[in-house]
Parts: structure tokens; sequence; C-alpha cells
């Protein structure tokens, strides 16, 4: 073992196994930690709120008020599962929203779109069907 050591090809020899080794170690680490950690990767808009998602969307497009918040509980259309209802207020002043939830990862920006929002007076403020 000690002629191994002394050449200098012994010694490089060693220290790609040693790398080799860490580098495979490291790896299954990061790997079975991420697969049992229980938790999903996906973020859920039902865990975060489809209808705090839906007013946070409708402030970003500025139809919103940077102050409204979500208010009540989601109502979901009895003809079709992913039509969601919301309400919205800002100061005295209430919104009705109206978005499609096809799908439940709130990463993905298809799975939440925001249709329609209705001020108070009955008026369309934002309409995906008149743009």
């Amino acid at each position: 073992m000690s002629e191994f050591l002394s050449s200098i090809q012994g010694r490089i020899t060693l220290g790609v196994a040693v790398l080799v080794v860490v580098a495979a170690a490291g790896g299954g680490y990061y790997y079975w930690s991420q697969s049992h950690t229980g938790t999903t990767q996906v973020a859920s808009l039902s865990e975060k709120g489809v209808c705090k998602e839906m007013v946070a969307r409708a402030r970003d497009y500025g139809v919103l008020p940077p102050n409204a918040e979500k208010v009540g509980e989601k109502a979901v259309s009895g003809s079709d599962a992913n039509q969601i209802t919301c309400s919205a207020q800002a100061d005295n002043a209430t919104y009705k929203l109206i978005g499609n939830v096809p799908c439940d990862d709130a990463k993905d920006d298809k799975c939440l779109m925001l249709q329609k929002v209705i001020g108070a007076n009955g008026n369309a403020l934002y309409d995906t069907h008149d743009i």
C-alpha cells in the first residue's frame, strides 16, 4: 500500500476515487431528502386559497385597488365545477370576481384564469370576452 501511495499516479487515483465516493454520497443524500420529505413540490391553489389568489391577480392587473381583500367564501358553479365566483372589498366598494380553475397548481398561470370582475353597480371592470 505504501508503494501505491508513494507514486504520483497512485495518489491521483486515490484522490479521484475519494472524490467520486463523496459526490455519489452527496447526490444520493439530495435525492433521498427530496423524495422523502412528505411534502409535494406543487403549490396548491386550494391550500393558498383560490379567492385570495384571484383577488391578488385582479390587483396585479390593476382592476382592483391595492387595498382590495377577499371577503366571504368561494362559490362553485353548478354547471361547471371549474368556474369559481369570489367576492372582494376595498373601502366601501364591493366586487364580484369570476374565474376558471382547471387545475390546482398555484405556480402555473394557466390554472387560474381571471375571466370577469364586476363592480357593485353591475358594470364589468374586466371581462376576457371583451378583449
